[in-house]
């Protein structure tokens, strides 16, 4: 497997902290409160590894927003809470006065928000580093148990970028990751582009 060197590791921590930024600002205005982003942790594994071994057992039953992206490389990016937190989110964001049926039903497009947020601005913010375009899809929303992530399944995503992040709110720390779903080839690509990027900043 493909590994990363520490510069590319500190450069990949960088680069997406900045979208990080641009997310924690757009949170904060819609759920009128701050919103705390910490600088993401940035790990590269291997599919079948990933529920077993970093979701772990805070993650048991998760919240998970997919978004697919194309560009110079392709990836399908997620964004993942356990699931007690992703109500928390939510919580943040509904009226006091919803019926169970009308919070039901903003529950998913409320997380579909967030997560459109999120890996809209971890996305864009290498589009404009890197100087290149993406194209992606809508969000969708679902509920897993982490044993039974089938995104991880497919044959053609061979390496999973983690990025573990802290959301607080109100002082209220919730954890998540950011997940992104590369082929071998798509992660060379991305790799090509930090390369570039640290070689323009005379860091290469």
């Amino acid at each position: 497997m493909i590994e990363l060197s520490d510069l590319q590791r500190d450069a990949l921590g960088e680069l997406f902290n900045i979208g990080v930024g641009r997310a924690a600002s757009s949170l904060s205005q819609i759920v009128n409160d701050e919103v705390l982003l910490s600088a993401p942790v940035v790990a590269l594994v291997q599919p079948h590894t990933v529920s077993e071994s970093l979701l772990g057992s805070d993650f048991r039953e998760v919240s998970m927003v997919t978004l697919d992206f194309a560009g110079p490389f392709d990836a399908r990016t997620m964004l993942i809470f356990p699931e007690r937190n992703a109500l928390a989110i939510v919580s943040k964001m509904i009226s006091v006065d919803m019926t169970p049926e009308e919070l039901a039903e903003f529950e998913q497009e409320a997380l579909c928000e967030v997560g459109n947020i999120i890996l809209n601005a971890c996305i864009s913010a290498l589009a404009d580093l890197f100087e290149v375009e993406f194209h992606g899809g809508l969000p969708t929303h679902h509920y897993s148990d982490s044993n039974n992530l089938q995104s991880f399944s497919r044959k053609d995503q061979n390496v999973v970028l983690i990025l573990q992040i802290n959301l607080t709110i109100s002082q209220e720390r919730i954890d998540g990751h950011l997940l992104f779903l590369l082929s071998v080839s798509s992660l060379a690509s991305l790799l090509e582009c930090v390369d570039r990027f640290l070689a323009k900043q005379g860091m290469a």
